[in-house]
């Protein structure tokens, strides 16, 4: 048992010394999420649902799938 968790809390900290970058990355992505969820509320606040409104919510969820896909690349696990 003791075994088992020792290889555990390697595999951890081998897990977050490879992806330190990653914690960025998920700060960029939380921060795009955020701006999705306030383009949403902004348009269920006005009730209207103009071309701009749409072209504006389009940009970003482009911009929430560029970070991810970033976050996604950069991301390491270990064997």
């Amino acid at each position: 048992m003791i075994t088992m968790m020792k290889k555990l809390l390697n595999y951890v900290i081998i897990f977050i010394t490879l992806n330190k970058e990653a914690k960025a990355n998920a700060k960029v992505l939380m921060d795009e999420a955020m701006d999705i969820g306030m383009a949403i509320s902004k348009m269920a606040k006005t009730k209207v649902v103009d071309q701009k409104a749409k072209d504006a919510l389009a940009q970003e969820v482009k911009e929430f799938n560029e970070a991810v896909n970033k976050f996604l690349d950069d991301l390491v696990i270990p064997d």
